[in-house]
């Protein structure tokens, strides 16, 4: 009894605690939906934050005109926040804040940092974002708790990348643009496409040789592009064109202006001669007067029973179509004494005095002949002068006067004018003076080559006697020449860019200003240019440094170039363009102009030199290094950094080589390990140059091998297992054509993708180059080309993303 009452009682107790028990877990679970709510309110809401952000920092952009596009990447943030919902209510406009800033390397810190907002000096690259949103809870309002708050901040930024672009200057980068080819040793053929150029008197011979219609040409395993010296060619317009002849900051007034067709079959001035009662030019006075008068030179009536056509009376000069400018040589000489141009500018009457027996020009000397100068300036500056009253381009100062008179006293002239005029002056009579007293006859590297046989060659000993019987012999015929003895705009510019003379003659510089369109330069130029602009206005947090090579300086007296960077890490755009084209001393002191013989003639940016490709990969190491020691080394003018040292631990590092032909010079410089982001090699100027020793190709590897060596290794690179390095490389000009038949492009083409290869950007070393990185076509497609390569490059992988 006592039992079965217990039992009954305790039944009864289970009815209110299962009701207490129900209250509870329908709280809970209430508590754990409104959870759940509030979880995915936050992850929208942090959602929103994400893409605001990023569609935020992706439309920034680098262009300061614009203002960075700030008022346009807050609209997009808004505008992807807004789109989005919450619990699903649609975001408004009072629920986004937007800041714009920079996420900005701190050399103090050798970190990143984020700066809201953007420093001044910064561009900015950041874009941070803060959703807040209030939401209901289903069952919390019974207890009281009717809603919540949330707020969910994201900060986007450009992802920070420290880019090298090292650029071909070497001498192969004008091939398109040579005169004469091949480029080294004797000149033999024309490379001109020019259709109208002399065809008068000896000019009319097949040996003449004087225009190029067999189009480009591979001599050597050389690919060369129809030259566009005073024509337009593949490798873009007339460089005869890039010359101007105004005072410095004036209106430009172009140097030269062409003379009429017409003079390619009838010259102006003095014609040659026709055979005795023929329309045939004559090769000798014998011919003229077939030996039955005596020759009384360039008058109405040449010998005696003449019965020609009229001829004027003697001017002294020969004037060509277009460029050719004009020439004092004509064959035979005008036996008159005040006439004769032999007397007049050389002082001799002996042809012996002036070619061997066989016709060959010979040297000036003691025993020979010597030069008037003076004479010579006085007859180019008779009307028709084919010169400028002073001659400029790309900064460059070439002359600001034709002087009277040229001092020989000294070697060479110390007066810049006279300098210059002595110098050219002596290149068209085929001279090139070697020393204070030696000179070299030099017509076989000039030009469209040496002087060639017309008739038979012939130079005898002056005949004894009076009067005209003591002329010359006869039948006398010297070698005739092709631009040999012609002033004018054509040869001035072979000067000024002779690469044969800089192959022979290692203190020959090529004179040529950094803008002239020497191809394929000119068009790599262009498309780098374009390419510079692109990454100002899209990716407003790379640093980019540009870099040349060619054959360096191996000491402080060499003759090499480009051993300074260009530009030093940074988003310095105006210099990185003004370096394509001007000098650096004139960019670093604006204003100011330099001499052809002033020392820093040798680093305008002109194509000359040898391909010595490791040099751009060391400059390359250097400037991604972040040692604090190599911002300063360079002393002013040169730009902090110019050494190196603002490379950014943390920014992914990319290089961008452009070449245009296989490495072939050789250099190498001790590697300083001072750690992780702190090692360099000593090429470091001033005071420090590369040896000219080793294999080209194994110090090629070994330098992009350490580049793209990991921060942790022994002997330090710049690639982590997140952000490796990153090469690229582009071929550029005729050499890459498939069409074209040269043995370099093999050599080229493998040793651009075993860098690639090395620097992560192919599969394999035999994978083929892209097709985007092969540059080849005219001069606008190559520019087009290479401004759509640096695009992928440049796009290729993550460009935006969240670091908060």
């Amino acid at each position: 009894m006592i039992t079965a009452h217990k039992t009954s009682r305790s039944r009864g107790l289970i009815i209110p605690i299962l009701a207490v028990v129900m209250v509870a877990m329908l709280g809970f679970i209430a508590l754990a939906i409104d959870i759940g709510m509030i979880a995915v309110a936050r992850t929208q809401s942090q959602n929103a934050a994400d893409t605001a952000a990023m569609a935020g920092a992706r439309t920034l952009n680098g262009d300061t005109s614009g203002g960075y596009n700030e008022t346009g990447a807050k609209a997009q943030a808004l505008q992807v926040a807004m789109s989005s919902t919450i619990q699903a209510n649609a975001i408004s406009k009072s629920q986004v804040d937007l800041k714009i800033g920079s996420y900005t390397y701190d050399y103090s810190q050798t970190k990143f940092v984020v700066n809201i907002p953007a420093l001044t000096t910064d561009t900015p690259n950041l874009v941070k974002s803060t959703i807040t949103a209030t939401g209901q809870n289903l069952f919390g309002r019974m207890l009281g708790n009717s809603a919540f708050n949330i707020s969910s901040t994201a900060t986007a930024v450009h992802r920070p990348r420290d880019v090298a672009i090292i650029l071909d200057m070497s001498g192969s980068m004008r091939f398109d643009s040579l005169l004469g080819v091949p480029y080294s040793g004797d000149r033999t053929q024309s490379n001109n496409p020019e259709s109208v150029y002399p065809q008068f008197g000896h000019y009319s011979s097949t040996s003449a040789g004087l225009q190029n219609t067999s189009g480009p040409d591979t001599i050597s395993g050389d690919s060369f592009g129809l030259a566009n010296i005073t024509v337009a060619t593949d490798a873009g317009d007339p460089i005869v064109d890039d010359f101007y002849q105004n005072a410095l900051g004036a209106t430009p007034i172009p140097a030269f202006t062409p003379a009429p067709d017409r003079y390619a079959t009838t010259p102006d001035g003095d014609q040659p001669l026709m055979k005795y009662r023929t329309t045939t030019p004559a090769q000798t006075v014998q011919q003229i007067t077939n030996g039955t008068a005596t020759f009384n030179g360039y008058t109405a009536t040449p010998f005696t029973g003449y019965t020609g056509p009229t001829v004027p009376e003697f001017k002294g000069y020969t004037q060509g179509p277009r460029y050719w400018g004009k020439t004092f040589f004509i064959w035979p000489p005008d036996p008159r004494t005040a006439n004769d141009w032999r007397q007049k500018f050389f002082g001799v009457t002996d042809n012996t005095v002036l070619w061997d027996s066989s016709g060959n020009w010979k040297v000036p000397s003691s025993s020979t002949y010597s030069v008037n100068y003076t004479a010579i300036l006085a007859w180019i500056k008779q009307t028709p002068n084919p010169f400028p009253p002073r001659l400029r381009a790309g900064r460059i100062l070439y002359y600001d006067a034709i002087p009277s008179s040229i001092s020989t006293s000294s070697y060479p002239p110390s007066d810049p004018n006279q300098r210059f005029w002595k110098e050219y002056i002596d290149y068209v009579l085929g001279l090139y003076q070697k020393s204070s007293s030696a000179y070299d006859v030099v017509t076989k590297y000039t030009g469209y080559g040496d002087d060639y046989i017309w008739g038979t060659p012939k130079i005898s000993v002056k005949p004894t006697g009076t009067g005209n019987a003591n002329y010359m012999n006869t039948a006398d015929n010297p070698e005739r020449p092709k631009l040999h003895f012609w002033f004018g705009p054509m040869t001035m510019i072979d000067f000024l860019g002779n690469y044969n003379m800089w192959s022979q003659y290692t203190n020959w510089n090529p004179y040529w200003p950094g803008n002239c369109h020497e191809g394929p330069l000119w068009a790599c130029k262009l498309g780098v240019q374009s390419a510079l602009e692109d990454i100002r206005n899209n990716h407003p947090n790379d640093f980019v440094s540009l870099m040349y090579f060619s054959t360096p300086k191996f000491s402080a007296s060499g003759s090499g170039s480009f051993n300074r960077v260009r530009v030093p890490l940074g988003r310095n755009y105006s210099r990185l363009s003004d370096t394509l084209w001007f000098p650096p001393s004139t960019i670093d002191t604006p204003g100011t102009e330099i001499r052809p013989y002033d020392s820093d003639n040798l680093d305008v940016p002109r194509a000359y030199g040898g391909t010595t490709t490791v040099m751009g990969f060391m400059l390359a190491y250097n400037q991604f290094s972040g040692n604090a020691s190599l911002r300063t080394f360079a002393p002013s003018p040169a730009p902090a950094g110019d050494a190196g040292g603002l490379g950014r631990k943390g920014a992914q590092r990319l290089i961008i080589l452009e070449t245009d032909g296989m490495a072939n010079n050789a250099a190498t410089a001790a590697f300083t390990n001072a750690g992780a982001n702190n090692s360099y090699y000593k090429v470091r100027l001033p005071g420090e140059y590369p040896t000219n020793s080793g294999t080209v190709t194994t110090q090629i590897y070994s330098v992009v091998n350490q580049i793209c060596a990991l921060e942790t290794a022994s002997s330090p690179g710049y690639s982590t297992a997140r952000k490796p390095v990153l090469i690229h490389c582009m071929g550029l000009g005729p050499i890459f054509d498939p069409s074209t038949n040269s043995s370099q492009r093999a050599a080229a083409l493998d040793l651009m993708q075993n860098i690639q290869y090395i620097g992560g950007t192919q599969a394999t070393a035999t994978t083929p180059l892209a097709p985007y990185k092969i540059i080849t076509g005219t001069a606008q497609q190559r520019s087009d080309k290479i401004r759509q390569a640096f695009s992928a490059i440049m796009q290729d992988g993550v460009q935006v993303s969240l670091i908060e």
